[in-house]
């Protein structure tokens, strides 16, 4: 186990200041730098809660660097790592463990949210606590139903589901779903006691759980009160942004949660592989593991909480688009238990080469997370204009959250670009300007998923300003243009 935690550990710290900050990840720097009241006001009003980024407050306190807020979706993703270990052990034995807990250490997209300033890796972490209560349960239902005073009693069980669920509800509303899967789970443990003797036993186990079930309401129903309250009753709206549901979007959000292939953050596909056949043999063994596990109460609590979520978003993506690699991120904790479990069912002889040889083509299969853009850009491009505008200047930027991302990564010990040059999206304003002298930078890149100008279409809409004196490709998605006032021009 520490070998397998050592791996995911290792592969989230390597480059994990490589890649620039994206607009979610922007969004969390300015965030943590409001003050406490406003930084909870600001969550609730974005369908945020502010648990995490009361944290990532905390931490910033004792160092501003950028890649720190990182530091703990590293540490929580080795964690995940751990859990999912043990989840495989405890059901599938040693073998089972290893090869789930490598997937789990090793899977580019859980690696790439091990990067990311934002809260994603603890819930998948506080899921994993609360999914190995849950088969813990489901081994000995007869134990989880005696009094809580009992000397028997699973407390570890129960306490684990239920401390590991408020947790994880109270970071992040995409745990929400967690709570249907759970609680069919507990469903099919409480059903399974129909064939006990004693009917006190399914009495206790129902005691249990709905005590359960109110613990975690009361816990968590007001944080979620406060988020409603904040959003005016257009919480779905503000979701508007997510590409519509297309089978081609459906194949990138399934191979990237569970496939083993990297995403790209800023488009919705996934990047070349170089170990095609990779995906393939994960979902081979994912199948094998659920057939292994189909007669087991702990294969329908695994199977629950790797289907659940991703059918839940499938099925409200049907009216509005929900469906993105990342709001399925914790699904993918029991898929690969289940995969392990797969793979265990291999000849003893072969196994350790087997799991040898899946190690090294997971090693190699993320190497291109280091090497690859998967973010814009913008700290390039915050550098260029940090150097290159002058007073009087205008930004023009196609993308209305771009100068978010120009004023979070401007390069340090500079002046913000916007007390020296007007920075806007509003092409009105920047014609204006520069028919008053000032020289126009227009700057096309994206910044999130959403509807992206293309650079052809971008140099139509600015066709008023001329033509630029400057095209300055910055990383893959973005390019800067330089306008001359009208008189220089001339």
């Amino acid at each position: 186990m520490m070998l397998v935690l050592c791996i995911g550990l290792l592969a989230r710290l390597l480059h994990i200041a490589r890649q620039p900050f994206w607009l979610d990840e922007a969004l969390t720097f300015q965030r943590i730098h409001l003050s406490t009241g406003q930084l909870i006001a600001d969550s609730n009003s974005n369908r945020h809660m502010p648990s995490y980024f009361l944290l990532l407050q905390l931490i910033s306190q004792f160092s501003p660097a950028n890649a720190m807020l990182r530091i703990p979706s590293a540490l929580f993703g080795t964690l995940s790592v751990g859990m999912v270990f043990a989840i495989a052990r405890r059901v599938g034995g040693r073998s089972a463990a290893i090869v789930a807990g490598l997937l789990m250490a090793l899977s580019p997209l859980q690696v790439q949210y091990g990067q990311e300033a934002r809260s994603y890796t603890l819930v998948t972490l506080l899921i994993t606590i609360t999914l190995w209560g849950l088969v813990r349960l489901a081994q000995n239902p007869a134990r989880a139903s005696l009094d809580m005073r009992h000397p028997d009693f699973d407390v570890c069980g129960w306490a684990s589901y239920v401390f590991g669920t408020i947790g994880a509800l109270d970071v992040l509303s995409d745990a929400a779903p967690w709570l249907i899967a759970a609680n069919a789970s507990l469903f099919l443990i409480w059903r399974s006691l129909r064939l006990e003797p004693s009917p006190d036993l399914r009495l206790g186990f129902r005691r249990n759980w709905l005590l359960s079930a109110a613990i975690i309401l009361v816990c968590c129903v007001p944080f979620y009160a406060a988020i409603l309250a904040a959003s005016d009753g257009q919480m779905l709206h503000k979701f508007d942004w997510i590409p519509p549901l297309s089978w081609q979007n459906l194949k990138v959000a399934a191979k990237s949660a569970y496939l083993m292939r990297m995403a790209a953050v800023v488009r919705f596909s996934v990047l070349p592989t170089v170990v095609p056949l990779l995906g393939f043999l994960v979902a081979m063994l994912g199948a094998v593991g659920l057939w292994r596990m189909r007669g087991r109460l702990e294969g329908r609590v695994l199977l629950l909480g790797f289907a659940v979520l991703p059918l839940l978003l499938l099925a409200i993506s049907l009216l509005k688009s929900m469906l993105l690699p990342r709001y399925i991120l914790w699904s993918a904790a029991p898929f690969f238990v289940l995969a392990g479990i797969g793979a265990a069912t291999l000849p003893r002889r072969i196994l350790p080469v087997a799991a040898t040889v899946l190690m090294l083509l997971c090693m190699v299969n993320l190497a291109p997370v280091y090497k690859t853009e998967t973010k814009p850009r913008w700290d390039m491009a915050a550098a260029m204009l940090a150097a290159h505008v002058h007073p009087g200047d205008t930004v023009f930027t196609g993308d209305p959250n771009a100068p978010t991302m120009l004023a979070v990564l401007r390069p340090k010990g500079s002046v913000p670009i916007g007390t020296t040059a007007l920075v806007t999206p509003q092409l009105d304003v920047a014609l204006a300007r520069w028919k008053q002298g000032s020289r126009v930078w227009a700057v096309n890149g994206r910044s999130a998923l959403g509807q992206r100008e293309d650079l052809d279409a971008f140099k139509g809409r600015i066709a008023a300003l001329g033509t630029p004196t400057l095209e300055i490709p910055e990383g893959k998605e973005i390019t800067i243009l330089m306008f001359p006032a009208p008189n220089d021009a001339d």
